[in-house]
């Protein structure tokens, strides 16, 4: 019989199903496959933007605070400018290391917080004193209020720049059902508030009953929250959405169960 390589695939056995919308470079889910985990990667929700959204001329801005993404891409696609045309210009901030790569590799220079949400960015030394500045928030529709709220209680001028909404992707609501209910989920990866509001909206009663059982990864209080107030008995806390905190905490949380196969698989000691 071979033997699982359960130290180079840990997360061999497990069924990941994976409901964020849909990237090119999706280093998350390659993690996953690298590691053992067969990966379903179906989007509950897409990323479309905003008809006639554009961004403010960035001279009247001291600091440029970018909180995804998605927000990085579509305002480098609307700057459409020579990175040396901006400078001196405003200071860069991203909520971590996906939102500055693309701003990054246009030749900007950004700082993003170890701590990958709006409490990192409030905790970084560069966003503390703003009294008397004035700093443009770029994101999505909608969204959490604590960035600006912290800003602005600290004296700063907010204004926000929504260039994206979330929407719905019913497309595989039939798979996504399908699913769930023959037991093929292991666990489900939720990446925030949204997108688990967004799956929820799909599933019906028989599909929500059993998601109740089925283990959800989710990087946020706010997304905990939510889970357990949909009925959701197991839920698997990430330190954020960045693809190594939610790979880690898949494996510290999946490894335990694999003791049990260890001695399974590996002869007694003679």
């Amino acid at each position: 019989m071979a033997t699982p390589d359960l130290d180079h695939q840990p997360l061999a056995g497990l069924a990941a199903l994976v409901v964020r919308p849909t990237r090119d470079d999706d280093v998350f889910s390659d993690r996953l496959r690298a590691l053992g985990c067969r990966v379903s990667a179906l989007p509950v929700m897409t990323i479309a933007p905003l008809p006639g959204a554009s961004l403010p001329a960035l001279a009247g801005f001291d600091k440029v605070v970018v909180v995804s993404a998605n927000a990085a891409r579509l305002a480098l696609a609307q700057l459409r400018l020579a990175p040396q045309v901006l400078a001196p210009g405003p200071d860069w901030f991203a909520v971590g290391p996906g939102s500055a790569a693309p701003l990054r590799a246009a030749g900007l220079r950004v700082s993003c917080p170890a701590d990958a949400r709006s409490e990192g960015l409030l905790a970084l030394p560069a966003l503390a004193r703003v009294a008397g500045q004035r700093l443009l928030i770029i994101r999505g529709e909608g969204g959490r209020d604590l960035l600006r709220a912290g800003l602005v209680e600290r004296g700063a001028t907010v204004t926000f720049c929504e260039l994206y909404r979330r929407q719905s992707d019913t497309r595989h609501g039939a798979e996504l059902r399908r699913l769930l209910k023959c037991g093929a989920v292991g666990l489900v990866v939720i990446h925030s508030v949204d997108v688990l509001r967004h799956l929820l909206a799909l599933l019906d009663d028989e599909a929500r009953e059993v998601l109740a059982v089925t283990p959800l990864l989710v990087p946020s209080d706010s997304a905990s929250a939510l889970a357990h107030d949909a009925g959701c008995g197991v839920v698997v806390r990430a330190a954020s959405a960045l693809p190594g905190a939610m790979v880690d905490a898949i494996v510290d949380w999946y490894t335990p169960a694999k003791g049990d196969l260890r001695a399974a698989v590996e002869p007694p000691a003679t």
